[in-house]
């Protein structure tokens, strides 16, 4: 049981309110009444400056697949340091991790590297539009596809402002969003296939591409519907606009090479990150070669930055794909996720709470409603109260997960059985105390 979080507070109140408003620097981090301040990670585990051990659920927002300080990637990024090489230039390594991409991921006739998920998905949303010669993109409710304008809309938007479900309003994320900037993007409702069409039909002459996270992990863990993603496919073929998928979360979680592998269609373009280095910074753009072609030298679209391909990133993905790369650990994600779903509806049902959690690759989250959860919409009906209950509960006893009703809380190859009866222990008296305070 977690008791003391005493250095934490005092380090939250130390800081001046100038030097670091609110304490965070993703607002994601915090947490009421002061956010945690870590020291060190092992495999599953976290600590906190307090000493209190964690098993994370957070796994670094999904950017593990192995787990905390693994033992390979490492040593692969001690041994590049040693070489002093560390940005600003291009090197054999970086042909080895674009080529093992290649081998791994569908799509990836061609591959180009960033820094960020939000660096890749404006690349990938630049290099459609230099190809198409067409401005507009479609994007999902709900989806979360990074900070940059054009797509820094409609991810968590107010109900009474979202409009109608099948013409949902394109509603700006932060008052720092360049309004002319939304005035290329177009909202479509996540899992439902027929609605995207009609957006498709309509706006077709202006429309550079279709984005959408094939997996819905913004939302929590909300899966495809049988045939979406093979019908959003096929829409982008018959009318002529380009299919982005946004694997920055479920790639290489679900299968070496992606939701894209698992479900058997391929996009245009595609988009990696999180996983792809285990916990170090680094992105990639994934697409046919004709496509990415627009962005050779002195062609259409610049493709720039410093990072790009940083060393120690570049060592460090190289030895986690070498790992990940024969789908043990995907199907062994994929095998706990779907038995955690599992226990937890057995729970749920034993203590007459009404809730469900739904998982996939590793990742998963808990949703108090007994609504078919199929996208942003129906997601809001679960009840927020009830989750922060459960939330809290699971910190206290030692599991680290965050506030956010939608994040995707997760699993890596680090943990073990003795972690997941933690986990589910912790849910079964979460849900008892759910119970009691609801009768």
């Amino acid at each position: 049981m977690i008791q003391r979080t005493g250095e934490s507070e005092k380090i939250y109140r130390d800081i001046s309110p100038r030097l670091v408003p609110g304490g965070i620097h993703s607002n994601i981090r915090f947490i009421d009444p002061h956010p945690l301040w870590f020291s060190r990670a092992k495999g599953s585990r976290i600590w906190d400056v307090d000493q209190n051990e964690y098993v994370d659920c957070v796994i670094n927002m999904a950017a593990l697949i192995l787990g905390h300080c693994d033992e390979r990637v490492t040593a692969a990024v001690k041994e590049q340091i040693d070489r002093g090489l560390t940005c600003g230039v291009e090197t054999e390594l970086n042909v080895r991790v674009a080529k093992l991409l290649h081998e791994m991921i569908p799509c990836a006739e061609s591959v180009k590297f960033s820094n960020t998920g939000t660096e890749a998905v404006m690349k990938a949303i630049m290099i459609a539009r230099g190809f198409t010669g067409k401005e507009a993109i479609i994007k999902a409710e709900g989806g979360y596809n990074g900070w940059q304008d054009t797509v820094a809309v409609s991810y968590n938007p107010d109900l009474k402002k979202a409009g109608p479900k099948k013409s949902p309003n394109v509603v700006p994320e932060s008052s720092g969003v360049l309004k002319k900037a939304t005035g290329s993007t177009i909202i479509m409702p996540y899992n439902d296939a027929d609605v995207t069409e009609k957006l498709v039909k309509r706006y077709r002459k202006k429309l550079a591409a279709v984005l959408v996270e094939p997996v819905a992990f913004n939302l929590g863990c909300v899966r495809p519907r049988e045939e979406y993603l093979r019908t959003l496919r096929e829409i982008a073929d018959q009318y002529g606009v380009l299919l982005i998928f946004d694997e920055i979360i479920s790639g290489f979680r679900v299968a070496p090479g992606g939701a894209q592998e698992y479900y058997g269609v391929t996009p245009d373009i595609a988009t990696f990150a999180k996983a792809i280095a285990n916990g170090f910074p680094m992105s990639a753009v994934a697409a046919r070669a004709d496509i990415m072609e627009v962005t050779r030298p002195k062609n259409k679209v610049g493709w720039a930055g410093v990072y790009n391909a940083s060393q120690v990133s570049m060592a460090a993905s190289l030895a986690t794909l070498e790992i990940i790369k024969d789908g043990e650990i995907q199907r062994k994600l994929n095998d706990e996720s779907a038995t955690l779903e599992r226990k937890f509806s057995e729970l749920a049902k034993e203590e007459k709470v009404q809730a469900q959690l739904l998982s996939f690759g590793g990742q998963f989250q808990t949703y108090f409603t007994d609504a078919q959860i199929v996208d942003y919409r129906s997601a809001c009906k679960a009840d927020q109260t009830k989750f922060t209950v459960l939330r809290e509960h699971m910190l206290a006893e030692g599991i680290y997960m965050l506030p956010g009703r939608f994040f995707h809380h997760g699993l890596v190859a680090a943990h073990s059985e003795a972690d997941l009866n933690h986990i589910t222990s912790a849910m079964r008296s979460g849900l008892q105390k759910i119970r009691e305070l609801s009768t």
